[in-house]
């Protein structure tokens, strides 16, 4: 457990000492939000038992005999004293993946007819070491996380891009360069989809750096400070931008080299990621860091929506603590009440201000920002998820062609993102 932070800089020194290293989730200036270090080596000793399994996993996909090879696997200890310190963030990544793939693995058992009926049992090979392992990452309980799934099993295509401790450059993570370090389908959609999540989160790098800026600027104050503040707001605005911009290349398109078949999308990888009731939620694209993040700089406080209840379920169970400290901080430093106070006190004078702060609204939640491009991805990669029978979402939501949800859908993102853009000054 992490001590409450008192500022956004000290929070920072302390997530990116060594000791936090092991602790889950990570926050640096130079990589932001992602991993310090990638490709991480596999697990050693008895528990390279894990390992040989998982290694296995696109080959058992469809395999009737999935379940059985599981749950053959020998009962391993995951306590302090049996499993160091520096493996337990890869074995909740690989405990993760043999679990979901346990419950979704083999073709009778894609296609469920409601979520109730997936069967929510695990060998105790799996169950116990896997509570156990996210006990000592400060979880409340046995669930895949983002990080498990995306952050912490991601790898360089490219060795030449990885130095010998997994350090890499944040500019190289895109989503050509990247790979599931432990795959379970191993195809292209995979691929692209899980890496996608790594590149958009890249581009919010920066915002650690400014945001603590910020903090400093907001409470120092100073003739010169509104300039500043200015200046981070549209830093903040080009983040999500390029966030946008690498969210759009997740594309349906088969000639493009970022292709991601939504047949082949919604047949696999986004069904495995569904976990039978009475589990956490599965990562979602709204446990993103990139998303809290805006949230909390634009001072959302409306969660109404649907989607918007979703979202504070999963900052409980996807959010590391040390991103939900994070953020808490951030939403503190009441930028949109600093940058309005500024409107009445002079509106001519702080007009750049107020400009840079809907800027940075627009290019998150607008039409053509981050939350805009969002909602057409979604809808329309959900539309043929749910032709070619996928009926369920990483929020349990039922979905069936009968009912055309995915226009549903729609709605919803829209109600979502209203709560954002009507936080324009």
């Amino acid at each position: 457990m992490m001590p409450e932070p008192d500022s956004l800089a000290q929070h920072v020194v302390t997530c990116s000492a060594d000791s936090a290293r092991n602790l889950d989730g990570d926050i640096t200036v130079d990589h932001g939000f992602l991993p310090r270090a990638v490709a991480s080596p596999p697990l050693t000793g008895q528990h390279a038992a894990w390992e040989q399994v998982a290694a296995r996993l696109p080959e058992l996909a469809f395999a009737k005999h999935a379940q059985a090879v599981i749950a053959d696997l020998p009962p391993l200890a995951a306590g302090p004293e049996d499993l160091p310190d520096d493996q337990v963030k890869r074995a909740a990544t690989v405990l993760g993946l043999l679990a979901h793939s346990y419950w979704r693995f083999g073709v009778a058992r894609m296609y469920v007819s409601r979520n109730r009926d997936i069967p929510d049992q695990l060998p105790p090979a799996i169950k116990q070491p896997w509570q156990e392992v996210c006990r000592r990452l400060g979880r409340d309980s046995a669930g895949l996380t983002l990080e498990d799934w995306v952050f912490n099993n991601v790898t360089f295509s490219r060795p030449g891009l990885v130095g010998p401790a997994g350090e890499y450059r944040v500019e190289d993570a895109v989503i050509e360069n990247l790979r599931p370090s432990v795959p379970v389908y191993g195809n292209q959609a995979e691929q692209v989809f899980t890496s996608a999540f790594f590149e958009i989160n890249a581009a919010a790098t920066p915002m650690v750096r400014e945001l603590c800026r910020l903090e400093q600027v907001m409470r120092e104050g100073g003739p010169g400070a509104h300039e500043e503040v200015c200046r981070i707001l549209l830093v903040a605005a080009e983040c999500a931008r390029r966030a946008t911009k690498s969210f759009r290349r997740v594309s349906p398109r088969s000639d493009s080299t970022t292709f991601c078949d939504p047949v082949d999308w919604a047949k696999t990888l986004v069904t495995w990621t569904v976990p039978p009731p009475g589990y956490p939620t599965g990562p979602s694209g709204s446990a993103t860091p990139l998303v809290h993040l805006f949230d909390a700089l634009i001072g959302r406080t409306q969660y109404d929506s649907t989607l918007g209840v979703f979202a504070q379920e999963l900052r409980g169970s996807q959010l590391p603590q040390k991103h939900r400290f994070f953020f808490d901080l951030v939403r503190d430093l009441d930028l949109r009440g600093y940058v309005a106070g500024l409107s009445k006190a002079a509106p001519a004078r702080y007009a750049a201000v107020v400009e840079a702060f809907n800027e940075a609204v627009s290019a998150f939640a607008g039409d053509s920002g981050f939350l805009g491009v969002h909602k057409g991805k979604v809808v329309n990669y959900l539309g043929v998820g749910t032709i070619v029978g996928r009926n369920q979402s990483t929020a349990h939501d039922q979905t069936f062609i009968a009912d055309a949800t995915w226009t549903e859908m729609a709605g919803k993102l829209q109600h979502a993102r209203d709560e954002r853009t009507g936080l324009a000054i």
